[in-house]
């Protein structure tokens, strides 16, 4: 996909509030929060004039126990009065448009709406629907009619919050396609800028390649499993894949199943960095179309360290030109991780990473995509 690097900035396209949940706003260096900060940079770069308005959890008693009893894929996850705050927010800021970010505020467009001018666009901030992921955590033998029917309740649902919603930005070209089939009315794909993090002092170690990423998430446990299934047999003597991330519980059953995994736990921003210098590479194991995108990718670019991954695991990416390590299935991917612990074959690769990396669109070039979208 070509990407634009026309140096005019947008013209201004007024007020936007942007409704989120603390914990995505928060200095946490997670998928969710790399991918809200990435939203509001490239929003303000699109010429919008972007406040926040926080939206607490409502973690009372009763509404917990509520959800419990009749458990819903999208749970009404706000009071009353929160709505309110949002109204008078978006009112006392003339605002053009209403960002919900994440789609587990989709619901929240529906109450809006009668309360806003109709001048007012609501926009979900979508970092990938629930159905996707939910899809890939079913067996594809089961005859289950429980887990059929919810995945089809994941899909009304979804389908019924567009019908409030005035547009949908989203991660990669795909979900574009799938938020287009459930019935969003204009989708704009965002591709993947870098985040602001330097190279590093990269010194690497020929036994150690690694990874980072949440062990619980189904697409991960699924990747490293088969990753690690093909790598083990074929990996160099001493080779281990060292890996960061958590929960612990998932990161000692793999270590105790896998030889070849040396599990180092979640580490700080700035322990991560030491550690990433030490890799060969940064393996990225993702054997399905998961929700949203692979953000940990966006970091080892930045770091501009050597990469193994997968057509799947560049979703959202794009870059004017260059290719980056890839395989397609999992033997693939651990013969291509095999022959990066050569000091030649790694400094190759990262030659390509960082290549890839210049060719990122920036923010301003993200910028002018969004505003083309909004000012429809």
């Amino acid at each position: 996909m070509p990407v634009e690097t026309a140096s005019v900035r947008p013209v201004a396209l007024g007020a936007g509030v942007l409704v989120s949940h603390p914990l995505a706003l928060s200095r946490t260096a997670g998928g969710m929060q790399l991918c809200t900060d990435e939203y509001a940079r490239t929003l303000r770069a699109a010429g919008v004039e972007l406040a926040v308005t926080p939206l607490e959890h409502d973690r009372r008693k009763l509404t917990r126990l509520v959800h419990r009893l009749s458990p819903q894929p999208y749970p009404p996850q706000w009071r009353n009065a929160a709505v309110r705050d949002i109204i008078t927010s978006a009112s006392r800021a003339r605002a053009r448009f209403v960002f919900l970010n994440l789609v587990n505020l989709a619901p929240l467009a529906a109450v809006l709406r009668p309360h806003l001018p109709a001048e007012t666009e609501i926009v979900l901030l979508s970092h990938g629907l629930e159905s996707v992921d939910f899809l890939h955590t079913i067996p594809i033998e089961t005859r289950s009619r429980r887990l059929q029917a919810e995945l089809g309740r994941r899909l009304l649902d979804e389908r019924r919050h567009r019908a409030s919603i005035g547009q949908v930005l989203c991660l990669s070209d795909w979900e574009a396609e799938i938020e287009r089939w459930i019935g969003a009315r204009h989708v704009t794909a965002v591709p993947r800028t870098l985040p602001d993090r330097p190279p590093l002092e990269w010194t690497p170690d020929a036994s150690r390649l690694g990874f980072v990423g949440t062990l619980d998430h189904p697409p991960n446990a699924d990747g490293l499993h088969r990753f690690l299934q093909a790598f083990e047999p074929v990996a160099p003597t001493g080779c281990r894949l060292r890996v960061v991330g958590g929960p612990v519980s998932a990161g000692r059953a793999l270590a105790g199943r896998f030889r070849a995994v040396e599990y180092l736990g979640p580490l700080s921003d700035a322990d991560l960095e030491s550690e990433a210098t030490t890799w060969s590479a940064f393996v990225h194991p993702l054997f399905c179309f998961s929700r949203g995108c692979s953000t940990k990718l966006a970091v080892a670019l930045a770091w501009r360290i050597p990469i193994a991954t997968t057509p799947s695991g560049v979703r959202g990416y794009v870059w004017r030109e260059g290719t980056l390590p890839m395989a397609e299935s999992p033997e693939a991917l651990a013969r291509l991780a095999c022959s990066l612990t050569d000091r030649a074959a790694s400094i190759g690769a990262r030659d390509a990473v960082a290549a890839v990396a210049c060719a990122l669109p920036t923010v301003e070039d993200v910028g002018r995509i969004i505003h083309q979208a909004l000012a429809r």
